[in-house]
């Protein structure tokens, strides 16, 4: 049984219903369903899924350059991928899966012997949580997660082709997007034919609401922002969700249930890309259950190239604040002038729009390296 059908619980449920087993999907959700999403898919997403663009039949816009706002300055870099609606999206993928689906809230989970309950009407021996941040298999058998969730604020609306061709920073489907300044999140802006996604996320909270307001305002001025779409802009709904942290590894397989997608929590810590981890975590569930290892299947997460990448950066991003949090509290900086400022400002645009290309960290073997002794430097001298 599989709780969520979105992308992680439709690939899930397609392997195993491929490998011969009897697969229920329960989503409290009738598809196809409104996701908040913008939609962006890395290169890396289609081998996962064992399909080709050309396959996929619905609304698809590729992307060779995308534009990144950053210190007022506004940055072409080439970059390759893909968005997509979700609203299509995840209804063809449930549909490919080849499940059994069924609508449903799911509310009480109990264990009974060998099996699992589930509001006293579905058993199962084996129970895959892909319900996304609020997904009700985490809650109740899984521990609390150690890191607090990420916050969004987001809107896709229909505008006409015209008016978003008119107001474009680029080509149809390339992504403008601008970096805070203070580098806790990330404001886009997402041409999809005649449709826009619009959307902010930050770090804290907190600090959501301000952020789309300036991101909004900017993007307004800037003309990038169809005179219709202006007042679409104030039905944005907000959502959460939680970025990677290697401790989320730790607890995901218990008795027979395993947590994949959001609901364990993997989405990129610097992009947020969350689509592509989560169809890898709902690739290695499927194969673990298959294989008859399901023990193995937190080891096989945590060691695949692309966790491990994400713990790096996960790991870069926890020193870059803790450097800059340090120079805060002991009155100390780097020599500053507007050229390093530029080239500082260009060096973290340019890296930015490199990883959200979906390229792992380069010369992550130099990065670890680094870290490793910063750390080691750390303990024997504190000050």
């Amino acid at each position: 049984m599989v709780v969520g059908g979105g992308p992680a619980g439709s690939l899930c449920a397609r392997r195993l219903v491929r490998a011969g087993l009897n697969v229920l999907v329960l989503d409290r959700h009738a598809f196809p369903r409104v996701k908040l999403c913008g939609g962006w898919l890395s290169p890396m997403v289609w081998d996962v899924l064992e399909l080709s663009p050309t396959e996929y039949p619905g609304g698809l816009w590729p992307w060779s350059r995308c534009h990144v706002q950053h210190g007022g300055r506004l940055r072409t870099f080439e970059g390759s991928g893909h968005f997509i609606r979700r609203y299509e999206f995840d209804d063809f993928l449930l549909r490919r899966s080849g499940a059994t689906v069924t609508q449903h809230a799911l509310r009480k989970i109990e264990r009974r012997e060998d099996h699992w309950l589930l509001d006293d009407q579905f058993q199962t021996r084996l129970l895959v949580g892909a319900g996304g941040t609020h997904c009700p298999v985490a809650r109740q058998l899984f521990a609390s997660k150690r890191v607090k969730p990420v916050a969004a604020q987001e809107v896709e609306l229909v505008v006409g082709s015209a008016a978003v061709a008119a107001t474009r920073v680029g080509r149809d489907g390339e992504p403008e997007l601008l970096l805070h300044d203070d580098l806790g999140g990330y404001s886009w802006n997402v041409p999809k034919g005649e449709w826009l996604n619009v959307g902010t996320g930050t770090s804290e909270p907190r600090e959501v609401l301000a952020a789309w307001s300036a991101a909004r305002e900017l993007f307004t001025n800037a003309g990038h922002l169809p005179e219709a779409a202006i007042d679409g802009l104030k039905a944005a709904k907000g959502h959460s969700y939680y970025l990677f942290d290697p401790s989320n590894l730790n607890d995901c397989a218990r008795d027979g249930a395993l947590l994949i997608g959001d609901s364990l929590g993997l989405a990129h810590p610097l992009t947020a890309e969350g689509i592509l981890p989560a169809l890898l975590s709902s690739k290695l569930a499927a194969d673990a259950i298959i294989g008859g290892t399901v023990s193995r299947y937190p080891s096989r997460l945590a060691e695949h190239p692309l966790m491990r990448d994400y713990a790096l950066a996960a790991e870069l991003l926890a020193a870059g604040i803790a450097l800059r949090n340090r120079g805060r509290d002991r009155a100390w900086s780097l020599p500053s002038s507007k050229t390093v400022t530029r080239l500082t400002q260009a060096a973290t645009a340019r890296a930015f729009a490199w990883m959200f290309s979906g390229h792992p960290i380069p010369h992550a073997g130099v990065w670890r390296a680094l870290l490793r002794k910063a750390h080691f430097l750390t303990r024997s001298n504190p000050t």
